[in-house]
């Protein structure tokens, strides 16, 4: 089972930037999740919302800044330091010359080519073996499998639980990312038997992450580092 660092080490540091990835290395996670986007001309940078309003000092929606005009923002969310949105090469560049792994979720799907940026991106730093890739869109996992055919995919599921559960089987995905309370013995054993890989998120006990190890799924997604 591999620890996932959501967001970075986002109970201690801004979420999604540089300072909480690299503080997440350091904590000895497996590796990092994040959320990518699109700006306005075409920069691939790292936030969860589409608007900028929670995480930083500005306002609207991020696809409709450009890179540079991000970078007058600052990213601290509560936190009382000063950074700026990271780029997806950073993150990359990060990444590259360790084994950690990198999951990589699709979040605007709205943006034309993101999903081919996404994975020229991960082809340039050579890190094919080690980025896998989430998304709650079915056309953008569909994507990405096209251009990346070896790519690990998942589904994330957060409504509407016991009818898209079907989709990862029915579309031939290699796994889903379910919110943990979701998820008990039946379902695990549901997936098991389908081959379909399992992620956990976004775990706070560690109780539920002893339930996870002992049940020997692949990803579980955690703010802060467990035991």
């Amino acid at each position: 089972m591999y620890e996932l660092a959501h967001r970075g080490l986002s109970k201690r540091y801004p979420e999604n930037t540089m300072l909480a990835f690299t503080r997440a290395l350091e904590a000895g996670f497996d590796g990092i999740e994040t959320d990518v986007q699109m700006t306005r001309d075409g920069v691939l940078v790292l936030c969860h919302d589409e608007k900028i309003n929670r995480t930083s000092t500005g306002k609207g929606y991020l696809k409709d800044y450009t890179y540079q005009q991000l970078l007058q923002y600052n990213f601290n969310y509560k936190f009382d330091t000063q950074v700026t949105i990271p780029t997806l090469d950073e993150l990359l560049e990060l990444i590259a010359g360790t084994h950690k792994i990198l999951n990589l979720e699709i979040k605007d799907t709205k943006s034309e080519g993101i999903e081919r940026a996404i994975a020229l991106a991960v082809k340039r730093h050579h890190l094919e073996d080690q980025v896998v890739f989430s998304s709650v869109s079915l056309e953008s996992l569909i994507k990405i499998r096209r251009f990346l055919p070896a790519s690990y995919v998942a589904l994330i599921v957060s409504g509407h639980y016991k009818k898209r559960r079907l989709d990862p089987v029915t579309f031939h995905l290699d796994g889903i990312h379910v919110k943990y309370s979701k998820l008990n013995e039946k379902e695990l054993q549901y997936f098991k038997e389908h081959h379909i890989a399992v992620g956990a998120w976004t775990i706070t006990r560690e109780k539920d992450f002893q339930f996870f190890r002992s049940h020997d799924i692949l990803f579980v997604f955690t703010n802060e580092k467990m035991k």
